[in-house]
């Protein structure tokens, strides 16, 4: 069972290398949640992660994530893999 979820991880990996974050991040692009919670917009990319900010006027919360968290890209939206409790107790900053 591990060894099927790493592998579902590494061949997300291409995927991922893929994906044009300038134009996310030009574009600020909506980000949902596993549970499809808005979790806020794309605002950059440092490395191998993407930070994400609740809230235009008012930052609610601020995340650093790990691209590997990234499910899928739809043109509209960046889907996650995992849940916003799961990006608060883990990824918030």
């Amino acid at each position: 069972m591990c060894i099927t979820t790493n592998v579902h991880v590494y061949d997300k990996i291409p995927y991922i290398n893929q994906i044009n974050w300038n134009e996310l991040i030009w574009s600020r692009k909506e980000v949902k949640s596993s549970d499809q919670y808005v979790c806020g917009n794309v605002m950059a990319e440092y490395k191998d992660k993407i930070i994400i900010i609740e809230g235009d006027t008012i930052k609610s919360h601020e995340y650093i994530i790990p691209k590997s968290k990234v499910d899928h890209y739809d043109e509209n939206d960046l889907y996650l893999n995992i849940s916003r409790h799961d990006m608060i107790l883990n990824f918030e900053f």
